[in-house]
């Protein structure tokens, strides 16, 4: 399905849904700078800055189910410092993905304006 030339899947948390494309001119009024480092620092807010949830949450699914994955898969009850690596380094990967997610779509807003 294609919206505005926009491919769209509820899979991918990386395109725009429809809500974003209706908000188009809402999400372009707003800085993107302020919404990567509110997403950065306190995801809620960055969150009700932008008013947009959805992707966010997809994302944060995909990591808790990857961590799960990954520390179902080398748990070693004798090295759990090799775990706590994994894991803050998984969050750091999201906390990456996130604020990406939210900064891409106030500038594809303002592509589609």
């Amino acid at each position: 399905m294609t919206l505005n030339s926009t491919e769209y899947s509820p899979w991918n948390p990386f395109l725009p849904t429809k809500r974003d494309i209706e908000r188009t001119d809402e999400l372009a009024k707003k800085n993107a700078i302020v919404a990567g480092l509110l997403t950065f620092f306190l995801l809620p807010f960055g969150m009700v800055y932008l008013n947009r949830g959805i992707n966010n949450l997809k994302i944060l699914g995909y990591l808790f189910l990857i961590s799960f994955v990954i520390g179902f898969v080398t748990y070693d009850s004798n090295n759990d410092k090799e775990l706590d690596e994994i894991s803050n380094f998984a969050g750091l990967c999201g906390q990456i993905a996130l604020v990406t997610e939210n900064v891409r779509a106030v500038t594809l807003a303002r592509k589609r304006q």
